[in-house]
């Protein structure tokens, strides 16, 4: 005796639900690669474009330095330049600073420091004497004088300038009036308000003691002399 079942309703089968499930997990697995390799391209692109921007970025900013020279060692004033003395860095094309381009760089080695020079900063015309400029050799010595209004020209009284300073002997002595050949180191930028301006005057050694010692006791007269 055989037994037939029948689906009412035109229902499904277990079986069949089951085999449908399974193709429709297997469908969505094989389109889940086609987005993350989707995903994937469009990530390369954006970081290709972002390379891209960065790079042009730091291309152009390069284009606007430019390259100046700095001091990479103290020094001191007077002092002779050599290639140790001095470095190459890049500044914004537009900042608005005093500077030496690279370029000059072998021209300036030999140059003399017409002030102290701290190392870190950028160098500047307005720190080297004229090509050429006279210099303190090692038989001279550097004296610093207090001249009042009598006490010299009003004119002629440059760096460079030859003088003769004249000692007077000191009050209630019997010496002699003496000279000393020299020449204007430098002169300083501010007047006292009695009309004294300091001098600096550059004499042999052997006479620097004196000088320095007349000048103390305001017994100093700076007479220019022409060429």
């Amino acid at each position: 005796m055989s037994t037939t079942m029948t689906r009412r309703n035109g229902a499904a089968s277990p079986d069949s639900a089951n085999r449908a499930a399974r193709q429709a997990t297997v469908a969505g697995q094989k389109k889940d690669p086609v987005r993350r390799r989707w995903g994937r391209i469009g990530g390369g692109a954006f970081a290709a474009v972002v390379g891209g921007w960065l790079f042009a970025s730091l291309y152009l900013s390069a284009d606007d330095r430019v390259e100046v020279l700095a001091v990479a060692t103290d020094i001191g004033r007077f002092d002779v330049i050599d290639r140790s003395d001095l470095r190459v860095v890049t500044i914004g094309e537009d900042t608005d600073v005093a500077s030496i381009p690279a370029s000059r760089l072998d021209e300036l080695i030999g140059r003399v420091a017409s002030t102290d020079i701290v190392a870190g900063g950028l160098l500047v015309a307005g720190q080297l004497l004229p090509a050429g400029d006279r210099l303190v050799t090692a038989d001279e010595a550097i004296v610093g004088v207090l001249v009042g209004p009598g006490d010299s020209p009003t004119t002629g009284m440059t760096r460079g300038a030859v003088v003769s300073v004249v000692i007077r002997p000191a009050a209630g002595t019997n010496g002699t009036v003496a000279e000393v050949p020299g020449w204007i180191a430098g002169i300083g930028g501010e007047v006292s308000s009695s009309g004294d301006r300091p001098v600096e005057v550059v004499v042999a050694r052997s006479e620097a003691a004196r000088v320095s010692a007349a000048a103390a006791d305001r017994r100093v007269t700076i007479v220019v002399l022409g060429d």
